[in-house]
C-alpha cells in the first residue's frame, strides 16, 4: 500500500456527553497503532469529531476502524495528501489559492496572538 493521509468523521453515541466523547476521541487520535494524526477537532454541536491521518501501511489502515464502538465512522482516502508534509502543503496551497492567506501569515498571526497572551486557537 502506498502512504495516503484519511479523514476519519466520527460521530459517538448520542447519549454521550460532548466532554465524555472528546476525551474518547482524544484516546483514539493518540493511539499511534492509527499511523500519524496530523490534525483534530472536536464537534461543538453534537459528540464526535474529525481527524485526519497519515496512514503508511494496511494494519495502520484498518486501525481506523478500531476502538470507537458504537461511534458512527466515515474514513475517507485523500487525493492530494499522501503524507502529513503533504497535508501540511495542501492546507497552504488551498489557503493560498483560495482564500489569498498563506500558512506563513497564518502561523504570524498565532505567534502575535500569543505575544499578547491571547488564546492562538482564536487568532
Amino acid at each position: 500500500m502506498k502512504p495516503r493521509c484519511y479523514l476519519v468523521v466520527a460521530n459517538a453515541p448520542e447519549h454521550l456527553r460532548l466532554k465524555e466523547a472528546n476525551a474518547i476521541f482524544n484516546k483514539y487520535i493518540g493511539d499511534r497503532k492509527r499511523g500519524h494524526c496530523v490534525y483534530h477537532d472536536h464537534f461543538v454541536d453534537r459528540p464526535g469529531g474529525v481527524a485526519f491521518f497519515a496512514i503508511e501501511n494496511d494494519e495502520q489502515k484498518e486501525n481506523l476502524k478500531q476502538d470507537l464502538n458504537g461511534w458512527n465512522l466515515e474514513i475517507h482516502p485523500l487525493i492530494e495528501s499522501r503524507s502529513a508534509a503533504g497535508f501540511v502543503y495542501q492546507l497552504d496551497y488551498t489557503s493560498s489559492n483560495y482564500a489569498g492567506v498563506s500558512l506563513e501569515k497564518l502561523i504570524t498571526r498565532i505567534k502575535e496572538a500569543q505575544d499578547k497572551g491571547m488564546n492562538p486557537l482564536e487568532a
